[in-house]
């Protein structure tokens, strides 16, 4: 993070407003190969979304110059580290029969990833981005009127859903969280927001298959979940697996 005398001199620093961070062009060769990635795990076309990734870019960019949202840099590693990396959901059954109204929650979205890519692509449901920090959560509320009218941002622990967003206790059909904590944790977090036969979905790293899993198998009856399992796969190969845990309210 910059210093507060540094980001004093940052152009839009303060302000999570898009219009004060405008897109920022995806160069073909990168765009290309997330293209040819998309096909290859078997993901939508992305095509049609290539404007809205691009204003999306240039939004974070511009907002992280002040506000630490990523640690990711450059267009390629936003593909792949944020968007693609999110994409990958869309390969699990659950969320190819996501029905309409029923909301889908990203918690703990901190910049966006995974809801802000999973919003386009799935835009007739609507979507919520929260997280527990007020400028994050300002910052996805911006970012949402990027995506579409589907999308909004909150301010909202998971605890904290019975009171503050009542539209969320327990009716979402979908919520997914990247790097909030451990496995254990969130289940207990996401316990008052998912509807019966509703689904969490985690995207964890290789060092899950171990205590961290075993914990959250223990503790899923107990919070009202059944394991569904776990998948793998690589964004690129050669690349660390990268791990989607799927549990379902019971």
């Amino acid at each position: 993070m910059p210093s507060r005398e540094d980001t004093a001199a940052i152009p839009g620093a303060g302000s999570v407003d898009p219009k004060d961070h405008p897109p920022i062009a995806l160069p073909d060769a990168d765009w290309a190969w997330f293209t040819e990635r998309c096909a290859a795990l078997a993901l939508p076309d992305p095509s049609a979304w290539r404007p809205r990734l691009e204003a999306l870019f240039g939004h974070l960019s511009g907002v992280n110059r002040w506000l630490n949202l990523t640690t990711v840099e450059g267009p390629h590693e936003w593909l792949k580290l944020h968007v693609l990396d999110s994409l990958t959901a869309l390969s699990d059954p659950r969320l190819g029969h996501l029905a309409e109204g029923a909301p889908c929650l990203d918690l703990g979205s901190g910049g966006g990833y995974p809801g802000l890519p999973l919003a386009l692509a799935r835009p007739q449901v609507p979507w919520v981005l929260a997280d527990a920090r007020r400028k994050k959560a300002d910052f996805l509320a911006a970012a949402a009127t990027l995506v579409g009218p589907h999308v909004r941002g909150l301010h909202l622990r998971g605890a904290e859903v019975a009171r503050a967003a009542p539209d969320l206790f327990k009716k979402c059909q979908l919520v997914v969280n990247r790097a909030m904590g451990q496995a254990d944790e969130v289940l207990a977090e996401v316990a008052p927001l998912l509807r019966l036969h509703g689904h969490l979905l985690l995207w964890k790293g290789p060092a899950f298959e171990g205590q961290e899993r075993d914990r959250a198998a223990a503790a899923a009856p107990k919070l009202g979940f059944k394991v569904l399992g776990v998948r793998r796969l690589h964004l690129v190969e050669g690349d660390p697996e990268r791990l989607l845990a799927c549990y379902e309210r019971i």
